[in-house]
């Protein structure tokens, strides 16, 4: 019983050193795993990291192109509502100097004609033309009459006229 009892013990001992060597190559094969799978996630998490930064990149420069696509519209929308008020004032006023020496040149033609009145009324004393369904007159002005005293004639020996001799009333 005693090799029985021997021979279970060497088992035993056999079988600790076997387990305690088990556990060493489990230990040793699992740090390498340990490792193996650290080194697979931190080169993982660089791809991540620069595929992050590749696609912020992207977006800057997305977004540059954007903001300097909306600044030349805006630039243009502005240039173009310059322009248009440009050429709107310019047209206005064209059209405001037209109209102002058009203005000009008929008030030049009122006051022409208001002195040719004047020196007409000045010739005429004033008797003006008149005619309507009644027939045809020659209007005296206020404060004068027609003498009526004797018929008057005026003009050369060979052509006499008759006329109304105007006085004062």
């Amino acid at each position: 019983m005693n090799s029985l009892l021997t021979l279970a013990k060497d088992l035993e001992q056999k079988s600790k050193a076997q387990q305690q060597s088990t556990g060493e190559m489990l230990k040793a094969a699992f740090s390498e795993h340990e490792k193996s799978v650290r080194a697979e996630l931190s080169e993982s998490g660089k791809r991540i990291s620069a595929a992050i930064r590749a696609h912020e990149q992207g977006m800057s420069a997305a977004m540059q192109s954007n903001r300097l696509s909306v600044m030349r519209m805006v630039g243009r929308t502005w240039l173009t509502i310059t322009m248009v008020s440009g050429l709107l004032f310019a047209s206005l006023s064209g059209v405001l100097w037209y109209q102002g020496s058009l203005i000009a040149s008929n008030l030049a033609e009122i006051d022409r004609q208001n002195a040719a009145l004047s020196k007409l009324n000045a010739k005429t004393w004033g008797v003006t033309y008149l005619e309507d369904s009644n027939g045809r007159f020659l209007v005296l002005p206020k404060g004068t009459a027609v003498d009526r005293t004797q018929s008057w004639t005026v003009g050369n020996g060979r052509s006499k006229q008759n006329a109304l001799r105007l006085v004062k009333e």
